[in-house]
């Protein structure tokens, strides 16, 4: 079979063509069995040679019962390997796939096509349907946490869905797609093949094909049973590994693959290019001794910066390279992954005999405490440096040799080494945090004109993701426990949500040893995702769901839940609540933040209530209300407190507090208030949910919602709603007219402008229900105790604290004072029975609140 289809990728044409495809079933039947019957021939040869006429005849039967083995071994595999093919990719102008294709892959897909003529189905379909009851294929959904009766519901579902479904008019048009579909999946399989380091394009590879595909019903069965690509290509790695025997794992991470070479011994070779370093030895680390023994060198992302070392180092234009990132980013990790890449010679020319060596000050300390002693052993390491050229020596914390000084205003560790950094003869790789960079290094004239920066990002969630799952191999081995795959994608989830000023892995690691602590305790055989969700929920006092569909629900009936605790403002909360909705079904600009509000109307009409109510209601806590007061920010000198002096020294309140709490919700209170600067700051801030703080480390806005309040024009919006002018139209007008108080292209930037009504005596009555019931609930839950009141004391209440200035502010003020206090004196004054249930009524007597005690 010749497919129609081809593919090109860097200038190499991809087809796919098999004789095997074009035979009859009868015909495949009759080759198999005559490749059957020739190698028991072969069999029964070699034994009758061997075991019977024996002499000469012996050597000639050894010889066929190994090539009756080596045949029966090979009809079982691909013509070729595909790291075979990958490695001539250059050398080959065309590739046949089918090259790479097993026989039981063959006769799989040639099983779909008569199985989707049958069922009238699909053929993708039809191969997800055969995959999916494979032994290894089940083992994969199984880590992603499916039961063996769900795995076997999704074949019945597939069945429910797809059978009767696709008519072929003729054998011919059948035929025409099962090319189109075989070129399109092996090929597919090929790329996949080579991230689970297969050798051929087994059912592993080819299960994987299939749900990758731009195809109806991959669309539907992944959106089904919540999958993505990411998800299963780990499953899948993890499947092929276990089944590895003497996995050796690297720090908790393990090689795909078995090293196809000999580990080099480090030693001086004759031509004296490599000179003995007695003292690195000693205070250094050599960390291609330890690659070559298999304990440092798995990298897991930073692709990007890995590559662009390499594109430096091999440019030929400086050997100096800082590593600018947070801490727990991966620096070392990638220096590691360069160790690892020199032993296996996977790297330029010019460091095949790279000796990677780590040396920090720290270790220069371990036998002394004496600065001198420190900078003695520093101009000795150097002058070993400047006799070489092969070290690559990485300095971590590259910024403690600014610090370090022999005494007070003295010569700096720095200066020391600055003729080993000017030498270029080595490779000088230092890194340190973005903080340290900018206090102590930014301004240096001498480390920006020869060291090239390369900023580090931490790994995405999906690669902490793949880490983790990697790491919870070595984990479940030492403590017995199964780690549930959805505990570790909830692990990263709530850890980048939560605990973001610690980077990941390291920040979803902490939750899951920290979890399986628990477990250990617990005595129990699984860590579930409930666990760290319940672990989360205790770290941060905030109660959390599990599921999506309860998240779907509280959106969709959002209005509801937020009227539970705003009283009116019908039109402020439909907007809002239509806002976040397009923004969690994927159709709102993700690169902003969730929602920027602009609140306006007069004091104490529910603008900062429902800012609360939001909070607790979409982040599960009004914990995660950041409130700043910006009258507080009117000066020209409160910018460096709000973002972060220039000098570095004093960290911003808003970059800090975003840092530490990426999913909050950011009430910007009397916006209009605040200098100029800061409200320019916010441009880019609604526009891009980005800024970079005083260290040039980049907070992360697009996880936020962010409301300002403002009480401008508060007199026009009641004027004009006692002149029954509608709402749409008010808005509309009030947008022109607020343009006196902020820049047009502020105003802009907001996602909605929401002109808050003022309340009415009837609103601030259900408002007063609202507040005594917390008190009633609050008290019963805590107290025991039954609080009612009298309908006239919610009336006198009202009465009491309406003020058409204020608002409702003045209503917390007279319930403290006409309920809250009178309860005090009664609780404390023993008139109540501690942990006793009791009745207390308050009533209106001689128009006079009065506490009661039943």
């Amino acid at each position: 079979m010749a497919s129609s289809d081809q593919q090109s990728s860097s200038e190499v044409q991809y087809i796919f063509k098999d004789g095997y495809f074009d035979l009859s079933g009868w015909e495949r039947s009759m080759f198999r069995i005559i490749t059957t019957v020739v190698i028991w021939w072969l069999y029964i040869g070699a034994s009758v040679l061997i075991l019977l006429l024996g002499g000469r005849w012996i050597y000639l039967g050894i010889y066929m019962l190994m090539f009756a083995i080596f045949v029966t071994i090979r009809i079982k595999q691909s013509d070729w390997k595909v790291s075979y093919l990958v490695s001539k990719l250059s050398k080959f102008s065309q590739i046949n796939l089918a090259l790479i294709l097993p026989p039981k892959s063959k006769d799989l897909l040639i099983k779909v096509k008569d199985f989707a003529r049958e069922k009238k189905i699909d053929l993708i379909p039809a191969l997800v349907y055969f995959l999916i009851g494979a032994d290894s294929i089940r083992d994969s959904f199984l880590r992603l946490d499916f039961s063996p009766d769900e795995i076997e519901n999704m074949r019945k579902k597939i069945l429910e869905i797809s059978v009767d479904k696709k008519i072929y008019q003729d054998k011919k048009t059948l035929d025409e797609e099962f090319k189109i579909f075989v070129f399109n999946i092996t090929f597919s399989a090929f790329k996949a093949a080579q991230q689970l380091k297969k050798e051929s394009l087994d059912e592993e590879t080819l299960a994987l094909a299939a749900l990758s595909q731009s195809n109806s019903f991959v669309t539907w069965f992944n959106d089904y049973y919540h999958l993505n690509w990411g998800d299963l290509l780990t499953a899948f790695s993890l499947t092929v590994l276990s089944r590895q025997k003497n996995l050796n794992l690297i720090s908790g991470l393990p090689e795909l693959s078995q090293p196809a070479f000999r580990p080099k011994k480090i030693k001086v070779n004759k031509s004296l290019t490599s000179r003995p370093t007695p003292l690195l030895d000693d205070y250094g680390i050599d960390w291609t001794d330890r690659a070559s023994r298999w304990q440092v060198g798995v990298m897991i992302g930073h692709e990007k910066e890995y590559q662009t070392l390499i594109d430096i180092l091999n440019s030929g234009q400086t050997k100096n390279i800082l590593l600018v990132g947070p801490a727990g980013s991966g620096k070392e990790t990638i220096v590691s992954y360069l160790a690892h890449n020199i032993i296996k010679g996977e790297v330029p020319k010019s460091l095949q005999d790279g000796r990677v060596i780590s040396l920090s000050i720290a270790s220069l300390f371990s036998g002394t405490d004496k600065p001198e002693a420190v900078f003695n052993l520093l101009l000795r390491i150097s002058e070993e440096l400047l006799r070489n050229s092969d070290i690559v020596l990485f300095l971590p914390e590259f910024h403690v040799f600014k610090q370090l000084r022999q005494a007070e205003k003295s010569l700096e560790a720095f200066e020391v080494f600055k003729p080993v950094f000017s030498s270029n003869m080595n490779v000088i790789i230092g890194s340190v945090t973005p903080e340290d960079y900018h206090k102590y290094l930014e301004g240096d004239s001498f480390v920006q004109s020869n060291f090239s920066i390369i900023t580090v990002e931490p790994v995405s969630q999906q690669e902490a993701i793949e880490i983790l799952a990697f790491k919870s191999l070595a984990w479940e081995r030492k403590t017995g426990i199964k780690i549930s795959y959805k505990a570790i994608k909830r692990a990263v989830v709530l850890a980048s949500s939560f605990f973001a000023n610690i980077c990941l892995p390291t920040s979803a690691e902490n939750l899951l040893t920290e979890a399986l602590e628990g477990a250990k305790r617990g005595k129990k055989k699984i860590l579930l995702e409930q666990d760290i969700v319940n672990l989360v929920s205790v770290k941060t006092n905030i109660p959390l769901e599990i599921t999506d569909k309860a998240e779907k629900e509280k959106l969709l009936n959002l209005d509801e839940l937020i009227h539970q605790s705003v009283i009116d403002q019908e039109e402020a909360v439909d907007i809002v609540a239509s806002a976040l909705r397009q923004y969690r079904a994927g159709l709102a600009n993700t690169d902003k933040p969730i929602g920027v509000f602009l609140f306006v109307g007069p004091t104490g009409v529910g603008k900062t209530e429902l800012a609360k109510t939001l909070a607790k209601i979409y982040f599960g806590s009004e914990k995660l209300m950041i409130r700043f007061d910006m009258a507080t920010y009117q000066d020209k000198r409160s910018v460096s407190y709000f973002v972060g002096d220039p000098t570095g020294e004093t960290a911003g309140v808003l970059t800090e507090s975003v840092k530490s709490r990426p999913h909050s919700l950011i009430l910007l209170d009397e916006f209009e208030k605040a200098h100029p600067d800061i409200l320019n700051l916010f441009l880019s801030i609604f526009d891009e949910g980005r800024i970079n703080d005083n260290q040039g480390q980049l907070i992360d806005f697009t996880n936020t919602i962010i409301i300002a309040t403002s009480n401008a024009l508060s007199e026009y919006i009641s004027e004009e709603l006692q002149k029954g002018t509608p709402y749409k139209v008010l808005t509309e007008d009030f947008k022109n007219k607020l343009t006196t108080v902020f820049k047009p292209e502020l105003l802009n930037r907001f996602d909605e402008i929401i002109i808050f009504k003022p309340l009415t005596l009837q609103h601030l009555e259900a408002i007063t229900k609202l507040k005594l019931k917390e008190i009633q609930d609050n008290l019963l839950s805590r107290k025991h105790l039954e609080v009612s009141f009298a309908e006239e004391v919610v009336k006198k209440l009202t009465e009491l604290g309406y003020d058409p200035v204020f608002g409702a502010r003045p209503l917390n003020s007279v319930i403290r004072h006409y309920i809250n206090e009178p309860l005090a004196v009664a609780i404390l004054s023993d008139e109540i029975s501690e942990g006793q249930k009791s009745k207390i009524k308050f009533e209106l007597i001689d128009n006079r609140i009065q506490l009661t005690i039943c």
